[in-house]
């Protein structure tokens, strides 16, 4: 793996101005992405994950959507201070992303292969012809049988796993450096997920591509992933490689997340459950988050109701906590 990132993000912060306030969606967030690299972000819906994607593709509306702080860097370029002009080069071209619903991502009145081509004939120069047989191309390293027939169907004629190839076919046809994988699964049952990750986890290899894997489900994060960022409201709560952060979780929130996984043969209401709400995005502050979630003495604050800075327990492991928590982790 390089050791110079691909993608920096540094303190990033993207809010949403609403009637009843201004939501602070992230808040804060602060990562790098290394080239052949696969980075997991996990966390609840709400936390941030997908509002973090579409601000490193600048896809994030604006109003009411805009961008408070921070940096985005893609090989050393600022991202967010990029022209228009400039950043639909690197959009779909450099950066690609696989959105979470390919029935609604991809538009029912276009065929398929009109849609690949699309992006094929923009980034790439390609006439019409070529822009078809690269298409084709793309279908079958996709996976779909027929592909000659597939490129002149439409959205509603396939299926979701099959969506979700050309989709993928879609996001790869321009040969990106990075590729965000934004839920690539959601809504398709446990073969085909396999499949599609599968076949994400071979074109990665294949590509050399850096993978920003956003989910809700641990199982694939320890299948595929290289490190880990967990988020709750906004925030990253830790950060570690996949080995380290599932035999070693510090953070309490991502400890209740393991205990959340169903193991064989345990009660359904034994799995592990957190008292409170999540805050809401309009009332944060400048306090903890968890405070309505934890006692105090399990509570990354210790009872201070103060934010905490990610601090850094060990090489490459980073916790949002109390330096006094964190000092009993290193002394057990």
């Amino acid at each position: 793996m390089s050791k110079k990132p691909i993608i920096e993000v540094k303190n990033l912060k993207t809010y949403f101005k609403t009637d009843a306030g201004v939501a602070h969606a992230v808040e804060d967030v602060s990562f790098d992405v290394y080239p052949g690299e696969t980075l997991g972000i996990v966390g609840e819906s709400g936390c941030g994950k997908s509002v973090t994607a579409l601000s490193i593709m600048r896809l994030v509306a604006q109003p009411p959507g805009y961008y408070a702080g921070g940096e985005i860097l893609f090989n050393g370029e600022s991202i967010l201070d990029m022209p228009k002009n400039k950043i639909q080069k690197i959009r779909g071209n450099k950066i690609s992303m696989i959105f979470q619903e390919p029935m609604t991502s991809l538009n029912p009145v276009f065929t398929c292969g009109d849609q690949i081509m699309e992006s094929i004939i923009l980034h790439q120069k390609l006439s019409e012809k070529e822009a078809k047989e690269k298409a084709i191309e793309m279908l079958k390293l996709v996976g779909i049988p027929s592909p000659e027939r597939r490129v002149e169907e439409y959205p509603h004629q396939l299926s979701g796993g099959m969506r979700q190839r050309v989709m993928i076919a879609m996001a790869l046809s321009c040969n990106p450096s990075v590729l965000i994988a934004d839920e690539p699964t959601t809504a398709l049952d446990v073969t085909i997920q396999a499949q599609i990750l599968e076949l994400i986890e071979k074109l990665q290899k294949e590509m050399g591509l850096a993978v920003m894997m956003i989910t809700h489900d641990l199982g694939v994060i320890a299948e595929i992933c290289d490190r880990v960022i967990v988020m709750y409201a906004g925030q990253i709560q830790e950060i570690a490689t996949v080995h380290e952060l599932f035999n070693n979780p510090l953070h309490p929130y991502t400890q209740a997340l393991m205990e959340s996984i169903p193991k064989i043969n345990q009660e359904v209401d034994k799995l592990k459950t957190l008292p409170g709400m999540v805050p809401s995005l309009l009332e944060l502050g400048d306090g903890c988050r968890f405070c309505n979630r934890f006692n105090d003495d399990e509570c990354p604050c210790a009872g201070t109701k103060e934010n905490q800075e990610l601090i850094e327990f060990k090489k490459g492991h980073y916790v949002r906590c109390n330096k006094k928590i964190l000092k009993k982790q290193v002394n057990k």
